[in-house]
C-alpha cells in the first residue's frame, strides 16, 4: 500500500508531442525524433467536394416495360456480336459470342416464363427478337 501512496503523490508528467499547432505550424518542441516530423501537415483536398457533373439527356427516357426490356437485352445481344457501336467507337469490337449467346438465352428464358402471359404484340416482339438474333448469331458464328 506504501508503492501506491507515493505514486499518487508523485504525480504524472504531461508532454505535448503535437507536431502542429491548430494553425498548421510546426510547434516548437520537436525533441521526439519520429521520421514522421518532416512531412507536411495533412490538408483535406477540396475536388473531392465538387459534385461530378452530370451529363445532359438529349432525348427523355422510354418507359419502362416489357419491350423496352427486350429491346434493351436485344440491344446489348448485338454489342455483344459486334453489329452495333456508338458514335465514340471508330471500329467495330470483336464478337463476344459466349456472351451474345448468353444474353440471347435470357430472352428466350424470359418468353418461356412468361408464356401465356403476354399479349399478342409483346409475344410478337419476343419471336420476332429471337429470331433476328439467332440469325445474326450464325452469321456472325461462320
Amino acid at each position: 500500500m506504501a508503492d501506491y501512496e507515493n505514486e499518487e503523490t508523485q504525480g504524472f508528467k504531461v508532454s505535448d508531442k503535437r507536431r502542429f499547432s491548430p494553425e498548421g505550424e510546426k510547434s516548437q518542441s520537436q525533441d521526439s525524433g519520429d521520421i514522421r516530423d518532416n512531412k507536411e501537415p495533412y490538408k483535406p483536398d477540396d475536388s473531392l467536394k465538387e459534385e461530378p457533373r452530370k451529363k445532359e439527356r438529349t432525348a427523355p427516357l422510354p418507359d419502362v416495360n416489357f419491350s423496352t426490356l427486350i429491346a434493351s437485352l436485344a440491344q446489348s445481344a448485338l454489342f455483344q456480336l459486334g453489329l452495333m457501336r456508338t458514335q465514340e467507337m471508330k471500329e467495330p469490337i470483336e464478337p463476344d459470342l459466349e456472351g451474345a449467346k448468353q444474353t440471347i438465352n435470357l430472352i428466350a428464358i424470359l418468353e418461356q416464363k412468361t408464356k401465356g402471359n403476354l399479349t399478342e404484340q409483346e409475344k410478337k416482339l419476343i419471336d420476332d427478337t429471337l429470331f433476328q438474333l439467332r440469325m445474326a448469331f450464325v452469321e456472325v458464328s461462320k
